[in-house]
């Protein structure tokens, strides 16, 4: 997948618009633009720590150095979902727990 539409792809599953992730990183809407249509090939250093950590993927998918892995994404929010709720879980969040391993479970 290209990483275009990798950046278009992710904010769309995170209900974002272009304006909102223009926002977040503090650019032009017209920049994220270009990136979703590909006629921005590189972004700078700023631009690409603050993407991924607005999309939760690694760095390296931005710079296209590894293959974006949907399943391993989503793997890594289970886990640290998981792990948020081990560090207060109480007896009512047990079956949340369990909810969460079962789709972990489901992504091997």
């Amino acid at each position: 997948m290209k990483v275009s539409e990798i950046i278009r792809n992710r904010r769309i599953e995170l209900g974002m618009t272009q304006q909102d992730v223009a926002d977040a990183i503090g650019i032009t809407k017209a920049t994220v633009s270009r990136w979703e249509t590909g006629n921005i090939k590189s972004m700078n250093r700023d631009n690409i720590e603050k993407l991924s950590r607005l999309f939760d993927i690694p760095p390296s998918v931005l710079l296209d150095w590894e293959g974006y892995d949907e399943e391993r994404i989503r793997r890594n929010q289970l886990i640290s979902e998981l792990t948020t709720l081990a560090t207060v879980a109480k007896i009512e969040h047990v079956e949340i727990v369990l909810d969460l391993l079962k789709r972990l479970e489901g992504l091997k």
